[in-house]
């Protein structure tokens, strides 16, 4: 017998829908059949081509422009949910601000701020607007990405498990303190996901620059973490994004009810 995934009625809202794992989040649950509703900020493009593909295939899906940073859009965004499909049963956040790469010591405490405001305090925003709807409808589900790096140091990619170990913090927190409003809080750390074989996935590296002081640029320390992550990969390739929303959307499920202030990672062990 199949084991399906069920919902509560209502719908689920997808924060940051466009990117390779926001597309396989959105994809995975509106296969499901729960109506979503999926963000994006700028990218309206791939957010209409998304919308189209889906509603082609006769399911329920709605683009919506919002800003993580801003409590009115979300707020707008929640209402625009409601209006359309009823009672909003879940929030996924499948992306985070745009990762710049350097030595945790090298970034001026600006570049520190701006990040965290665009990541793990966006994080926090959605949650903080959303967790009263939840609490007045009986009960909710958050599922929140993160990243392996919080498991893993890798080198110039500390200010990302910087802001999402705060957003692990928040995860566990919000788990704890929401139980008993039928609230829970999930997290998925994501490593290298890309719709691509390994062959294909390395052809498209530039060079590894090698480790050490010469490592001077940025392009130079993203090929670098890049070529490290993807030796450590024990499961010989990248994820799907659409392994990532089959995470994502299980974590969100009636099935899985009794898991909360969890982070699973999807890392092809690399994290070992």
């Amino acid at each position: 017998m199949a084991i399906t995934l069920t919902y509560p009625e209502g719908c689920a809202l997808v924060c940051g829908g466009t990117g390779r794992v926001g597309q396989g989040v959105v994809r995975r649950m509106a296969q499901t059949d729960v109506p979503t509703i999926f963000t994006y900020r700028s990218n309206k493009d791939a957010a209409d081509a998304l919308e189209a593909e889906l509603r082609a295939e006769g399911l329920k899906v709605w683009a919506r422009q919002m800003d993580m940073e801003d409590d009115a859009s979300i707020d707008a965004t929640i209402a625009f949910a409601q209006e359309q499909a009823g009672r909003l049963h879940s929030v996924l956040i499948p992306a985070g601000a745009p990762v710049p790469f350097n030595r945790i010591a090298d970034f001026t405490t600006e570049e520190v701020e701006t990040f965290f405001k665009g990541d793990g305090l966006a994080f926090f925003r959605v949650v903080q607007r959303v967790v009263p709807h939840f609490r007045k409808a009986g009960g909710g589900s958050f599922v929140l990405c993160t990243t392996f790096a919080n498991k893993r140091v890798i080198d110039f990619d500390g200010i990302s498990p910087f802001s999402k170990g705060a957003v692990e913090a928040l995860i566990r927190q919000v788990a704890a303190e929401e139980a008993p409003h039928n609230i829970r809080c999930n997290g998925v750390g994501i490593s290298v996901v890309v719709p691509a074989t390994m062959e294909q996935f390395k052809a498209m590296l530039p060079p590894d620059p090698g480790a050490g002081l010469d490592v001077t640029t940025p392009e130079q320390m993203m090929c670098n973490l890049l070529n490290r992550v993807v030796s450590w990969l024990r499961t010989g390739r990248p994820a799907a994004p659409e392994e990532a929303g089959d995470l994502f959307a299980y974590l969100a499920s009636n099935q899985a009810s009794y898991v909360s202030g969890q982070i699973v990672i999807v890392d092809g062990a690399a994290a070992l």
